[in-house]
């Protein structure tokens, strides 16, 4: 969504996407603008999260993103960006994101107390993760683990390297506390 208010036109992100106690909250750093046209998390073909996900809770049966978000929602996993707004931009690319202003996440924590992890998909998302951290100090303890990015701009990590690393976070972060305790 675009504004067109006086000044500077800006684009707005996606609500967060989050179900009964959710235990997981990965984190973007701003929609696409396939995503925001489709009013869909990683609506990008080529993005591999959906993928990725669906490989991780289902067998790969990719679907349809609205039965994939149900699934994210059914596993206990929130889905938001870090960016709640930035300044208008004609591409999609992190790098040109400017003057981004950033999502309540500390009220949304706030709201969900059963997160326990936290994932950002690349490295945009966790810079301006950790600047909001240094400038939130209510945020409070979790895991916090930094993921390769699922977007096509990302091509210098395979497929398989990625599913990896997204698959320890997620093992990591879904286990029972006793569990995780024990190892």
């Amino acid at each position: 969504m675009i504004s067109n208010s006086p000044g500077t036109p800006r684009e707005y992100g996606l609500p967060p996407l989050a179900g009964e106690a959710p235990q997981v909250l990965i984190l973007g750093s701003f929609p696409s603008k396939m995503s925001i046209q489709r009013q869909q998390y990683y609506a990008n073909p080529h993005n591999q999260f959906w993928r990725i996900m669906a490989d991780l809770l289902n067998n790969g049966d990719v679907g349809d993103i609205p039965s994939l978000s149900r699934l994210l929602t059914d596993h206990h996993i929130a889905l938001w960006d870090v960016i709640a707004s930035r300044r208008y931009q004609n591409g999609s690319m992190d790098r040109d994101i400017t003057e981004p202003v950033f999502n309540d996440i500390p009220a949304f924590l706030a709201e969900h107390p059963t997160i326990r992890s936290i994932g950002t998909n690349g490295g945009t998302a966790w810079v301006s993760f950790q600047r909001l951290v240094r400038c939130t100090p209510q945020v409070p303890a979790l895991l916090c683990r930094r993921l390769p990015s699922t977007s096509p701009a990302y091509a210098s990590c395979r497929y398989e390297q990625k599913l990896a690393q997204w698959r320890m976070f997620l093992e990591g972060s879904t286990e029972e506390p006793s569990a995780a305790a024990h190892r």
